[in-house]
């Protein structure tokens, strides 16, 4: 079977003469090339292919940006997921089962969206498509050549931060058999092969999505039309049947949450504005969006004698098998955290680990660290996250010390990010004990620290780090009145002390990584942890400060101290209470490191206190206010544009099974993945069930009916008892 794949690459003339664009660049630098223009491109595309019964067929397939594949007629799959072009991926899958004997049609939906921004690659006049299919007995491959025509049913501006364009479809410029064996393809012409094409193809190192139909929970007539509740926010596409006179317009509207008069709030907090207008043609229309929404609420407007047939959402996020991790306790409020979270991961987790599916629709570095943890246990498998890993390490090409979206088209630099690269290595590390994997990206690890050199005064300490953005905490109300003055695009002068934390705790790391390669160590993390306590470490209160010459400590400034086990034990005490009593005034994705830097410290009751508290700084606070995925912030009105999915809150479901339930991956002398368990379950869960996959095997603990906890392999007789 042919090894690489090398297709033809075709696209159609508005793409055939363009010079590709390089979007690379340093943030606060201008992208020297201009795009040709092209945005919100729907193409349709149909190639044959003769199959022989009883042989098996492989294809191969990408796009950019995007492709949805039918064959016959029937859904197959999308993709691929977004990636650079230098490491382009495309999918393979075995077709065999929609095929039939002689003729068959391929047919695929292709989007160019032409926006910069965090979604894809686009904006870079790269259009086009190539597929091989094989024949899995002979090896024989086989090129579609391909026909296409331009679709103009969809129009609409942009929404979110110019993240998506709204589908104002016209169902009367669509053929809704477009895909099938006996259309006649009218209008439509020979793709082109093109000679630009400069892409680097890899095999897509994930899944491709899990894409199913889902039926609303409660669907009503209203008297403007209909409404369809969810249930709960779900990511995907709205599906709608309806039957009225030509040219009849339909309003359909989504959106997270109610207004108070019961009508469905679509001018969205998040900053996303999902009103759409649909133009009937005569007789029964079909409705299938393209592109992707969050959303829980559909209100549908229309004047008779319009009539909605059927309403559903093809709902699509990254595989997750859902009895693979799952938790049950006698505290109602912890379950329901531990179900907001896993519901954020799986819908905030596409093709790539999103900051939200609603307004950036792009992975970010210091989110994924989270989400990433989070999305691990629930899965049981890693294959997301190194390709997360790899992604962040491929943006080194732009600076060394990394960029803070990836992939996408959008340059944005966040120097807490960056430094906490190393986070997710280790992470991988952690789970999979593979020290292969960690020398193959342990040089982008060494790269960060001596980009970030250039900013080292004469004691090793970082002032005035000048090319990224220096975020400490978002939103910036949540950065409990930190010292310093965090302006845009510039940072002030002066030395503070979060990115100098963040800066020894990558030291940190990449000694901890040389020490597993059996490496030299390129720098003593000492020296600059004795630097640090030298200007920012406040004796009389056993405190950190928030920068140099202040005398205010901000709980940002004492969590990473404590996360990265700087403090000696005696220094410990006083930094832990002073953040048990300031409570979880910090935006939640620093609560993560919060929460971990107690439990690292062994205060696990605080941290589980925190974790269960009341306050408007909690999850219960995001419970009180409907969340049925965790929110950007701890409460809708505490940031101004606040997305009600948001994966980067998730923090409980690893602290649950590492800090509460105490079940740890370790490698033994030998460097075997094997684990430790030590847990840490509160007096007042008289009942507590955790079933999670580790290592490729299911583990269950519990608290047994006289009160003592359990730890068991499934399916095996052994009993691991405290």
């Amino acid at each position: 079977m042919k090894k690489e794949f090398s297709p033809i690459w075709y696209t159609i003339p508005l793409f055939v003469e363009t010079k590709p664009v390089n979007v690379y660049h340093k943030e606060r630098e201008e992208c020297g090339e201009n795009n040709n223009g092209v945005k919100n491109l729907h193409v349709l595309a149909r190639a044959d292919f003769v199959a022989e019964k009883e042989k098996r067929y492989l294809l191969r397939i990408s796009a950019d940006d995007y492709y949805k594949l039918y064959i016959n007629g029937q859904f197959v799959m999308q993709g691929p997921a977004p990636a650079y072009p230098e490491h382009y991926y495309y999918n393979q899958v075995d077709i065999s089962e929609y095929l039939v004997e002689g003729r068959n049609v391929l047919a695929v939906h292709l989007y160019y969206q032409g926006l910069v921004n965090r979604v894809w690659n686009s904006g870079d006049n790269r259009f086009g498509l190539g597929a091989e299919i094989i024949c899995m007995e002979s090896g024989e491959v086989e090129e579609p050549a391909w026909r296409y025509r331009i679709s103009e049913a969809y129009q609409g501006g942009t929404t979110g931060y110019e993240t998506q364009f709204l589908e104002n479809f016209d169902s009367r410029k669509w053929d809704s058999d477009w895909a099938m064996p006996g259309y006649e393809e009218p209008g439509f012409a020979p793709m082109i092969e093109v000679k630009w094409a400069d892409y680097r193809f890899d095999v897509q190192p994930t899944k491709a999505l899990s894409v199913y139909r889902r039926e609303p929970k409660i669907i009503h007539e209203t008297e403007y039309g209909l409404f369809a509740d969810m249930g709960e926010e779900v990511t995907g596409t709205l599906g709608i049947k309806a039957e009225g006179p030509d040219g009849r317009k339909v309003v359909v509207r989504c959106g997270e949450e109610l207004e108070a008069d019961g009508h469905v709030r679509y001018d969205m907090r998040c900053n996303c504005r999902y009103e759409e207008v649909w133009t009937l043609a005569e007789g029964e229309c079909l409705l299938e969006q393209y592109d992707y929404k969050a959303f829980r609420y559909v209100e549908i407007l229309f004047e008779a004698p319009v009539e909605i047939k059927e309403v559903w959402t093809k709902v699509r996020h990254y595989p997750m098998q859902e009895d693979a991790c799952t938790f049950c306790c006698s505290k109602r409020e912890l379950e329901d955290i531990f179900r907001i979270c896993k519901n954020a991961v799986k819908y905030g987790t596409q093709e790539s680990y999103l900051d939200c599916p609603t307004r950036e629709k792009g992975q970010y570095l210091g989110d994924s660290i989270v989400t990433a943890h989070a999305q691990v246990w629930l899965t049981g498998s890693t294959e997301m996250l190194r390709k997360c890993i790899a992604q962040f390490a491929d943006t080194s090409v732009i600076c060394k010390g990394l960029m803070a979206v990836a992939p996408g088209a959008l340059m944005q630099e966040i120097a807490d990010f960056s430094l906490l690269w190393s986070e997710l290595l280790l992470l991988d590390y952690q789970f999979t004990a593979d020290r292969e994997f960690l020398r193959r990206y342990y040089p982008v690890a060494k790269g960060i620290i001596e980009h970030f050199r250039q900013y080292e005064r004469e004691d090793g300490l970082l002032c005035k780090v000048a090319d990224k953005w220096n975020l400490v905490d978002w939103p910036e109300n949540l950065r409990d009145d930190y010292d310093f003055t965090l302006s845009r695009p510039v940072v002030a002068d002066g030395c503070h002390n979060v990115v100098n934390a963040l800066y020894v705790g990558a030291l940190k790391n990449l000694s901890r990584m040389e020490a597993i390669l059996d490496l030299p160590q390129s720098f003593s993390w000492r020296g600059y942890k004795e630097a640090f306590f030298n200007v920012f470490y406040n004796r009389e209160s056993g405190l950190f400060v928030d920068c140099e010459g202040s005398t205010h400590s901000a709980v940002h400034s004492n969590i990473y101290p404590l996360y990265f086990e700087l403090l000696e034990k005696e220094q410990t005490e006083p930094v832990v209470r002073f953040l048990e009593e300031k409570g979880l005034c910090c935006g939640v994705f620093v609560s993560y490191f919060f929460l971990k830097g107690l439990a690292k410290a062994g205060y696990h009751d605080v941290m589980y206190r925190l974790l269960v508290n009341e306050s408007e700084h909690g999850w219960v606070n995001m419970l009180r206010e409907g969340a049925t995925t965790c929110f950007e912030a701890w409460g809708k009105k505490q940031k101004w544009n606040t997305s009600l999915c948001h994966p980067w809150a998730s923090a409980p479901i690893p602290l649950l099974i590492e800090d509460i339930a105490g079940f740890k991956p370790v490698q033994d002398r030998q460097g075997k993945l094997i684990y430790s368990w030590e847990p840490h379950v509160p007096e007042e869960l008289e009942q507590f069930t955790l079933q999670f996959n580790y290592a490729g095997k299911q583990y269950f603990i519990q608290r047994t009916p006289d009160g003592e906890m359990q730890c068991k392999l499934l399916d095996v007789p052994n009993i691991l008892q405290l």
